[in-house]
């Protein structure tokens, strides 16, 4: 009885996240980021060696891009994974190659291949939790900047964190967006300032890894701004430095092609989606972003919180729209996270219902994937990592996919993302203007413990399957 009162104390307690809490939750987050290796995380491990490869035996930087996809030849050749064509701007591998320094000095000493070790691919993946950290950190940041108290502001940091987004695309597959959202977020930051010379140029370099924040910077703009040839200025200086890091590479080789082809390919599933419209076909994206652009040119801020809760939802907004408009890539949805953080608590008046619909929004998110991109997810990734040296290799693997025919999930899919689609609206209608306050005493403890076991049990279901292949692999491979 004595247990149960302070169990009860414990959950009541209006403090903001203690260490404990940390510790579960990287405990819980370390089993899914140590158990598997997604082929686009090799790829990234080699793009850590290659960058100081491309220096010291390619030539120099300028010939990056060609020595990185002449290595393709020797990962193929080799059955080496994550042997994929380099597609991405610049920034990107800076930020991975200065990561990678110790690791290209550690493999060229042991003349080991960098994807051979558990330690080194280990070690290239945790980039991602130092910039989940400092994406933890400026999230409490911006919420004390709009008057958000320091509880709260720091459960924001921590719901962030413990998003079921950042266990299963950031702890199980391990995808670079998370390197932007530091520039991201300073740039909401100095939006919020009205220091509009910085939100420029953070969000030029946040632009520079992926084209996804230039799509929250417009309508930002147009909240502001309502001349139109300055917001085509200021629209183009975002978009500056991703042009400026790009001369002085070649644009006649090989690897400028596929680098162009693969955009090309990305641009029409971008725009795949479209709507009929008089005697033509109109991308959906194009209509509900432009819906978004009018709104925020025609609205006019009349008082600082206005401008801190437009700065907060618009961004949440937007990438709602956008990642559901399209055949998009199931771990760009880690862009709602962060603003979905911040919006529970600058909002936390409604926070038990948000925090609700929140989290079985994106657990149908996740199930949705699983069960319509189970090939991300696959068990097979595991090979070579914390539950093979663990348990071993089981002599029949249960693929996710096989998973997916015997749970329905596959079946369910789309129900999953209506479910997903239904929620993430509703938490924007019950932040709707003029509905957003706030409630310094609400508890957000019991909540978020029990939000964190789902989202961490929901990022262990592919792990769960591999483990299953022991005592059941022969049973479903006979089947």
């Amino acid at each position: 009885m004595n247990l149960l009162k302070k169990f009860q104390t414990l959950l009541n307690d209006m403090q903001p996240p203690k260490k404990r809490e940390y510790i579960i939750f990287f405990i819980l987050f370390l089993v899914p980021f140590a158990s598997m290796m997604y082929g686009d995380m090799k790829a990234f491990v080699h793009y850590e060696v290659n960058f100081w490869g491309s220096i010291f035996e390619g030539g120099g930087l300028k010939n990056f891009y060609e020595y990185g996809n002449n290595m393709l030849a020797y990962y193929r050749e080799n059955n080496i994974g994550g042997a994929y064509e380099l597609i991405y701007d610049f920034p990107v591998y800076i930020v991975l190659g200065i990561w990678g320094a110790p690791l290209w000095i550690f493999c060229k000493i042991t003349g080991i291949e960098e994807t051979s070790c558990i330690g080194t691919m280990l070690y290239a993946k945790s980039i991602y939790i130092v910039a989940l950290l400092i994406t933890a950190y400026l999230i409490y940041f911006i919420c004390k900047n709009i008057k958000i108290n320091e509880v709260n502001a720091k459960w924001a940091a921590y719901l962030f964190l413990s998003s079921a987004v950042v266990f299963v695309e950031i702890g199980l597959v391990g995808q670079l967006d998370v390197l932007a959202f530091p520039f991201l977020l300073l740039g909401i930051y100095y939006y919020q300032r009205k220091n509009y010379k910085k939100f420029i140029l953070f969000f030029s370099i946040a632009i520079s890894f992926k084209l996804f924040p230039l799509f929250i910077f417009i309508p930002l703009v147009l909240l502001y701004e309502k001349n139109v040839l300055k917001i085509i200025f200021k629209t183009l200086l975002a978009l500056s430095f991703t042009i400026f890091v790009g001369i002085g590479f070649p644009t006649n080789t090989a690897a400028a092609n596929i680098k162009e082809e693969i955009r090309n390919h990305f641009l029409q599933a971008f725009l795949g989606n479209k709507v009929p419209l008089f005697n033509s076909a109109v991308p959906l994206i194009i209509i509900l972003f432009g819906i978004i652009c009018v709104y925020c040119y025609l609205t006019n801020i009349e008082s600082p919180e206005e401008y801190n809760y437009y700065s907060i939802l618009i961004p949440l907004v937007v990438m709602f729209v956008i990642l559901t408009s399209f055949d998009s890539n199931p771990y760009w949805f880690i862009y709602l996270s962060p603003f979905l953080a911040m919006l529970m608590v600058y909002n936390s008046n409604n926070f038990n219902q948000l925090i609700l619909f929140e989290t079985i929004g994106m657990a149908g998110l996740i199930l949705n994937q699983y069960g319509g991109n189970y090939w991300v997810y696959e068990t097979n990734h595991m090979e070579g990592m914390m539950l093979e040296k663990l348990f071993g290799r089981p002599e029949y693997l249960i693929t996710l996919e096989v998973f997916n025919r015997y749970t329905r999930i596959d079946f369910y899919s789309s129900v999953f993302f209506a479910i997903f689609w239904v929620c993430i609206l509703t938490v924007v209608w019950l932040s709707r203007p003029g509905k957003c306050t706030q409630n310094e005493t609400v508890n957000i403890r019991k909540y978020a413990i029990v939000r964190l076991l789902l989202n961490a049990s929901i990022a262990l279901i592919p792990e769960m399957v591999y483990l299953l292949s022991f005592p059941l692999g022969n049973y479903f491979m006979n089947r």
